[in-house]
């Protein structure tokens, strides 16, 4: 483990983190509701009709739709309130004793369809209309991805980017399923209505967003039964307001054109070979990553230019642009000090985003499983027995919901852990590099070059026992610290 073991099979997910992710779990997290409304029964509607198996309230439908499960939320309600009935063979009935609006689900049965008015309330007492406004099919809570907030004209004001990436938003296909609910004989389906998919527009800024709905819309097709309509409402989406969660993927308000370290993010200097990040709008016209060495001085008809403390310009190397983010490789003989970084489109021949950053010999950055500079080490765990068996595994694993670690296991032998990073292979000593596990400190074998990766750095090291939980990394590279990362053992 004193060389670069680890090879580019293991590393694949670690390249796409150092090349071309942008900054990762930061969401606008929106509250939003369905809404109906004009409700009506319009057919004959055979639920609950009236046997030996029917139990109260006589009456009380409720709604499933792709806002929420079933729920009793008086959702038809309307006809009737605390009132006589009699149904056609003149019997009369006191109902809707519970003070509820409440529907009749029994209008196929002979003793109560039409002619009997009492039973309906609109449309020569053949149809029941709702005496209620506007109902809440159900809300939700959903959580957009944005990018982080940017500062456009240096007032320390967010401008663009947090929820302001957020110009629509649909909930997907619309339904209402209707229900008679009943907890002793099980709920029955009287007919579901399908609504077209609802585009809401959004006014967001990048800390949050205004409460804002949609107009009214009626069914585009029925089903269960598909051909007879039997149920009739009006459907609305309504965003309840939104806010802007920077989940720790954010760690600072970005200046427009900032470079930073694209392992940590860290925007007071990079070091010359390692791999840096530019943050804009409309840096390129499309989203491309290198795919060869020697990495391009132009991708995606974007070059990224390097005025150095000695006057001298740079190109650099180009790792992965977009409309939002460059990432590119300082070059190696760029000279310490104040520099200025731009970002030109060739086609337009115009600067995309400029900003100013130190160069300095050495600027330690490690990179972390969610490409936020914090949480999670990006790194491997080799565990070698003690009959010299070897075995090599992930610090983290990561699905659609996110990156969480990956425990290190104890199972006798040694532990070693190889981080990656950046701005550190410039370092003098390896005397120079020091790392501590949750306190202890740890024993390194090597920090530089990780040679597969143009700019990509690598840091091994043994761990000298596990710890139980959560730990912090440190990383310190000639009394300069590294942005903090996290591993976890069992």
């Amino acid at each position: 483990m004193n060389g670069r073991a680890p090879r580019a099979r293991h590393l694949a997910p670690l390249l796409v983190i150092a090349t071309a992710a942008p900054l990762l779990g930061q969401v606008c997290r929106l509250s939003v509701a369905g809404l109906n409304r004009n409700r009506a029964v319009i057919g004959p509607v055979n639920a609950e009709c009236p046997s030996p198996l029917h139990s109260a309230p006589f009456g009380n439908w409720g709604v499933t739709s792709n806002f929420g499960r079933r729920v009793d939320g008086r959702q038809f309600e309307g006809w009737c309130r605390d009132q006589t009935i009699t149904d056609n063979t003149g019997r009369n009935d006191r109902v809707c004793g519970d003070r509820w609006f409440e529907w009749n689900s029994c209008t196929s049965h002979p003793d109560f369809r039409a002619p009997n008015c009492t039973l309906f309330n609109s449309e020569e007492c053949t149809t029941q209309v709702t005496t209620t406004g506007v109902n809440i099919v159900g809300t939700q809570t959903v959580e957009i991805p944005v990018g982080c907030p940017i500062d456009v004209d240096g007032d320390d004001v967010p401008d663009l980017g947090g929820c302001a990436d957020v110009s629509t938003y649909s909930h997907g296909k619309n339904f209402m399923s209707v229900y008679e609910l009943d907890p002793l004989t099980g709920d029955e389906l009287v007919q579901t209505m399908i609504f077209p998919e609802i585009e809401l527009p959004m006014t967001c800024g990048p800390l949050g967003c205004p409460a804002t709905g949609s107009g009214w819309f009626t069914p585009v097709a029925y089903d269960d039964p598909v051909d007879d309509a039997v149920i009739f409402a009006e459907m609305a989406v309504a965003a309840n307001g939104g806010e802007f969660d920077a989940r720790g993927a954010c760690p600072e308000l970005l200046a427009l054109g900032q470079p930073a370290s694209a392992a940590s993010y860290a925007v007071d200097a990079v070091a010359p070979g390692s791999i840096a990040s530019v943050f804009g709008e409309d840096l390129s016209v499309s989203e491309q990553v290198a795919e060869s060495l020697p990495l391009p001085e132009a991708l995606g008809g974007v070059v990224v230019e390097i005025v150095d403390s000695a006057g001298q310009a740079h190109r650099a190397g180009m790792l992965f642009v977009s409309s939002r983010q460059v990432n590119f490789v300082v070059p190696a003989n760029v000279a310490q000090g104040p520099a200025r970084i731009g970002v030109r489109r060739l086609a337009a021949n115009r600067i995309a985003a400029a900003g100013r950053i130190g160069i300095q010999r050495v600027a330690p950055g490690i990179f972390t499983a969610d490409a936020s500079g914090a949480g999670v080490a990006a790194g491997l765990v080799l565990y070698v027995a003690d009959n010299g068996g070897r075995e090599t595994d992930l610090l983290f694993e990561c699905t659609s919901e996110g990156c969480v670690s990956k425990p290190v296991r104890e199972r006798g032998g040694q532990i070693f852990i190889a981080l990656f990073g950046v701005g550190f292979h410039g370092r003098t000593s390896l005397e120079d590099v020091e790392v501590s596990i949750g306190g202890d400190q740890a024993r390194v074998l090597y920090a530089g070059p990780q040679g597969e990766f143009e700019g990509l750095d690598q840091l091994n090291f043994e761990v000298a026992r596990a710890l139980p939980g959560v730990a912090d990394i440190k990383v310190e590279v000639e009394g300069i610290a590294a942005n903090t990362t996290l591993v976890q053992f069992e």
